[in-house]
């Protein structure tokens, strides 16, 4: 008997959907381009329970006719393309015919639709890939799309998606990156009968509308002096909006691009920004909203069901292009020198007096320390090699304001101050959440953060974890967050922002797991929270560090990885000046 057999339509029809809906903000992505596919100037989306419950889109465009709405809902039937050719001039979104399709197989489908000029509208019902029933409707101009029901019959997929609140961002992120492409259509999201977003047309030059939408998006505080990058080159135009070094963030998750409109992800493009962005401080991020016009045969978005991802077909083109102008634009907008001289006497910036984040108690004032046993095997500078470390020994100095550099036994090891004291601080943190008495510090005033709608409901979808690091955190309007409360290890109130923006950062990875999401935002604050290379540190403090740097499980690395020590032994030094051997103590 034959093994191989033919499934079932309904079978292969809810493993095709799997393809092209994963959640509700998929079906809300095909919705929108199906609308603007039609025309419309005007869309408004509405979603129960997340988009588990219901989705309804209703956009002001072309409209179908009675024998369209029914040929919508079989597969691969598209009014986009009719010959292989086609794709290469491909100028709409959707081109497969899959999405309504894929929508009614695991969901239950209804479409309201009628055409500018028809005497009337006609619905059509739809229910686990089957049409349920056909009437004529109001002559409403444009189409209705409701979902409801999501995932109904494909329980085991129902189960993969997260919270209300994950899902809710979710949403909200698919329209504000339809706005951000769309600057002339008008876009409202309600969610459970609240208004979330509302982006009205906007008017002017082409440039101007898109950056006065990023600022809708983003916000004044992230995109209000957006840098604007215009070139054309052959079969390429380039509109794209990034931050001036000074103005960059702690996080990469408000970067957009754009491909004719389409938002897509290509790693190419990533690259091509942050090689103009070479000289930042790693650990900021440039804000980016990048719109690039290309003939459809000079790349390929049909890679996924999703059509999300996308290939170039010259990759090397389009980096040198985007580089070269971001990085000219860069260069343009950096402040003149000062020509007024700093007051005699004053000593450089770099040598100014800081206020150090990391302050200790008063430490014992002899500068020997007399360290026994287990305690010192943690300062060991490789895990297996002999120790190196014997007491006692004693602090020599500062390098530069950076390295703490101590002798031991005739040799010396080097600390790296920043990398030490964040160590101290992530494990002392960790260990004060696992024993649940994380310590909190109320805001005497509350900090206000503003962000995308999308961004603030990651990061309070994850309320229930940001609680146990100490944090106190709500909405704020219709985007941003307020923040009430911060870990009591961290209290330069100037930096909060910030702090906000890695724990967006830390929460990047859906999939991730509770822990690797707890030990981000951790490390992100101790970082934050950790003295700095170039502040300056008494003897004190530099013994106050290694003594609690030995109390650590793993001191020989900060939770990045970068190493906290040096060790040159005896055996080295001598090595190192030609001795035949180290000379007894």
């Amino acid at each position: 008997m034959s093994v191989i057999h033919r499934l079932t339509p309904e079978v292969a029809a809810r493993i095709a959907a799997g393809e092209v809906l994963e959640r509700p903000a998929s079906a809300l992505k095909e919705f929108l381009e199906n609308a603007l596919d039609a025309g419309a100037r005007r869309i408004t989306v509405e979603c129960l329970g997340a988009g588990r419950r219901s989705l309804r889109v209703v956009d002001d465009g072309c409209g179908m006719s009675p024998e369209d709405c029914a040929l919508a809902l079989e597969r691969h039937a598209t009014s986009k393309i009719s010959e292989l050719e086609d794709l290469d001039q491909l100028s709409t979104f959707g081109f497969r015919g899959e999405a309504l399709y894929a929508a009614a197989a695991v969901a239950r489908l209804s479409i309201t639709s009628a055409q500018r000029a028809a005497p009337s509208g006609w619905k059509i019902r739809a229910e686990a890939g089957k049409i349920l029933d056909s009437s004529p409707a109001p002559a409403v101009p444009g189409t209705s799309v409701e979902l409801e029901d999501l995932f109904f019959n494909t329980p085991a997929r129902r189960k993969f998606l997260k919270s209300d609140a994950y899902e809710r961002g979710r949403l909200a992120a698919v329209v504000e990156e339809a706005a951000l492409a769309n600057p002339d259509v008008a876009l409202t999201y309600k969610s459970e009968g609240r208004l979330v977003l509302r982006f009205v047309p906007e008017a002017g030059a082409p440039a101007e509308k898109l950056r006065r939408r990023a600022v809708q998006v983003l916000g004044e505080t992230n995109a209000g002096r957006l840098l604007a990058v215009a070139g054309d080159r052959p079969e390429m135009s380039l509109s794209l909006f990034v931050s001036p070094l000074d103005e960059m963030v702690a996080t990469r998750d408000f970067q957009y691009w754009f491909v004719n409109r389409r938002p897509v992800s290509a790693r190419i493009l990533q690259q091509a920004l942050y090689h103009a962005f070479r000289d930042r401080p790693s650990a900021r991020h440039p804000v980016c909203v990048g719109h690039l016009e290309l003939p459809g045969h000079t790349f390929d978005v049909n890679v996924h069901p999703g059509k999300r991802e996308i290939r170039f077909r010259s990759d090397r083109e389009i980096f040198e292009v985007v580089s070269g102008l971001v990085a000219g634009a860069l260069l343009k907008s950096k402040p003149a020198a000062s020509l007024v001289a700093p007051p005699r006497g004053a000593p450089p910036a770099f040598l100014r007096e800081p206020s150090p984040a990391y302050r200790v108690e008063p430490a014992r004032t002899q500068a020997v320390l007399d360290l026994r046993g287990p305690a010192a095997e943690g300062l060991s500078a490789t895990p297996g090699q002999p120790r190196w470390f014997t007491p006692p020994f004693r602090y020599l100095g500062q390098i530069e304001r950076a390295y703490l550099v101590f002798e031991a036994a005739g040799g010396l090891f080097i600390l790296d101050q920043h990398a030490a004291a964040e160590r101290i601080l992530f494990e002392k943190y960790l260990a004060e959440i696992a024993d649940g008495r994380a310590r909190s510090q109320k805001l005497m005033l509350p900090m206000i953060v503003e962000l995308p709608a999308s961004a603030a409901q990651k990061v309070l979808s994850q309320r229930e974890r940001l609680e146990q690091l100490g944090f106190a955190l709500e909405p704020f309007g219709k985007r941003g967050l307020r923040c009430l409360a911060v870990p009591a290890l961290f209290h330069k109130q100037a930096d909060l922002k910030d702090l906000v923006h890695r724990v967006i950062d830390s929460l990047h990875d859906p999939m991730a797991a509770a822990e690797a999401v707890q030990r981000h935002a951790v490390a992100g604050i101790a970082c934050k929270a950790a003295v700095k290379a170039h502040d300056a540190l008494s003897g004190q403090e530099a013994l106050r560090l290694v003594e609690d740097l030995k109390d650590c499980r793993d001191g020989s690395c900060c939770p990045h990885g970068r190493r906290t020590m040096l060790a040159l032994t005896r055996d080295e030094l001598a090595h190192r000046f030609q001795r035949p051997g180290a000379p007894p103590l």
